[in-house]
């Protein structure tokens, strides 16, 4: 396979209020314009801001039919946002936007609170969420990226991907602003991608098309290409670790990309493993993977699971009770890099960083994964020392305290009853250090 070319080019100043979209012009003669999808083109009343105490964190969560938010605290529904298609979630880069993606459109859900720094203190909001008119086209929404203060959204059928500074998500006026600058970037062709952000303006990107990825590069803000690995068969899933270093799934292991190199990963007893679906903490060197062996199956249920160290650049499989399985939305981290699984006996289980078992906890009574990888099946998100997992089948949300999960005990604090049956979750964070500055003009 030949080094692609990668080609570089640069959006619009996006015009997405639907009242204002007539008058929307380009930035430069090379600029294209991206217009917002249908089902979120009405302008959105704005809603009052207002201080808080303290910082809040909220939850979103899919259903089919919209997205519910709640309180990360009270666990209050405090808006259910209508949308049809298959929604998915994906944090937007300043831990207070997440980019809901339909399959044709990622469009900003504006979460409701966020902190300010001002001088040698923060200031807190809130508002009421709001699904915002600020939307970007895209064919076959995928995965966003964020990392090094950039967000990269991919789109597969195009095998392009724009990429915009989460910071100029809210104006002056501490609204979500209705226009943004974005830098687009078009593969050689169009895959089931992803595009990381790097240092220097670079990218980690998949190298594929539209039957197959064979590997990874790294790319310039130009497009060009700095290194590329070609021994990665069916490149999915990416995970950040301490250090800045990055790793991506194959089929046959995993890379690890650190100080501009790429270096595999594999276990030589299984020819066949894939890592498809990763979990990394910038607090940790491992990084949490899936461990599936047959490649034949037409859904394997694997009964283990991996660990990537990127320092020792190894990976290393972990084995579960026989008959205990987990899903891609099963894998997490915790506040120290411990690791997180949630399994199909209904317990959410913990792991030092090494593999090392340190404990469980009985959450919701067993479940099987259904063969429709869209079905609802539990999932979780974690902020600081708190656990949110959801139960589609009882239709409730979780709420567990990993404060003691060192000596290897978790607590089930709290369960509330949701009003529709929960599918994805993500959320923004009382305790993320991400804020919007007063003294930055956007």
């Amino acid at each position: 396979m030949h080094t692609p070319k990668h080609q570089s080019t640069l959006s619009a100043v996006i015009c997405i209020a639907a009242f204002a979209l007539a008058g929307c012009s380009s930035a430069s003669p090379s600029s294209t314009l991206a217009t917002n999808s249908p089902a979120t083109s009405s302008a959105v009343a704005q809603t009052e801001i207002k201080e808080a105490s303290a910082p809040s964190s909220r939850l979103a969560l899919t259903y089919d039919g919209g997205v519910m938010v709640l309180d990360g605290k009270t666990f209050e529904v405090l808006k259910t946002i209508e949308k049809e298609g298959f929604l998915r979630l994906n944090p937007a880069g300043d831990n207070r936007h997440m980019v809901v993606a339909d399959g044709n459109s990622y469009t900003m859900l504006d979460m409701g609170a966020w902190t300010q720094e001002h001088g040698d203190h923060d200031h807190y909001y809130t508002t009421a969420p709001t699904l915002t008119s600020l939307s970007f086209a895209a064919e076959g929404t995928g995965h966003v990226i964020v990392d090094h203060g950039k967000s990269a959204m991919f789109a597969d059928k195009t095998g392009t991907f724009d990429i915009y500074n989460p910071a100029d998500l809210t104006g002056e006026d501490q609204r979500t602003v209705s226009t943004l600058e974005t830098t687009s970037v078009t593969l050689p062709e169009p895959h089931h991608g992803l595009a990381i952000p790097l240092e220097n303006d670079r990218y980690l990107v998949a190298v594929g098309n539209d039957e197959e990825r064979s590997g990874a590069a790294v790319v310039d803000a130009e497009g060009k290409t700095i290194v590329e690995n070609k021994e990665c068969p069916s490149l999915h899933g990416e995970a950040v670790a301490a250090d800045g270093i990055n790793t991506v799934g194959c089929q046959d292991g995993a890379l690890i990309y650190k100080d501009g190199a790429f270096i595999k990963v594999s276990n030589s007893e299984d020819p066949y493993s894939r890592s498809g679906n990763q979990a990394g903490s910038k607090a940790s060197h491992f990084v949490l993977a899936d461990y599936k062996t047959d490649k034949e199956a037409e859904l394997e249920r694997p009964e283990q699971f991996s660990i990537i160290d990127t320092e020792a650049e190894t990976r290393t499989k972990v084995a579960l009770p026989e008959g205990v399985s987990y899903t891609f939305r099963s894998l997490a981290r915790g506040e120290q890099g411990e690791h997180l699984l949630l399994t199909t006996d209904g317990k959410l289980r913990f792991y030092a960083e090494d593999g090392a078992e340190l404990g469980a906890v009985d959450v919701m009574d067993s479940w099987e994964e259904s063969t429709v990888w869209q079905d609802p099946r539990p999932a979780i998100w974690v902020d600081g020392h708190t656990a949110y997992v959801t139960d589609p089948a009882s239709k409730k949300l979780h709420i567990i305290s990993l404060a003691t999960i060192a000596q290897g005990e978790a607590e089930v604090f709290e369960s509330v009853d949701l009003p529709e049956v929960p599918n994805e979750i993500n959320g923004i964070s009382r305790t993320a250090t991400t804020k919007v500055s007063a003294e930055v003009e956007h």
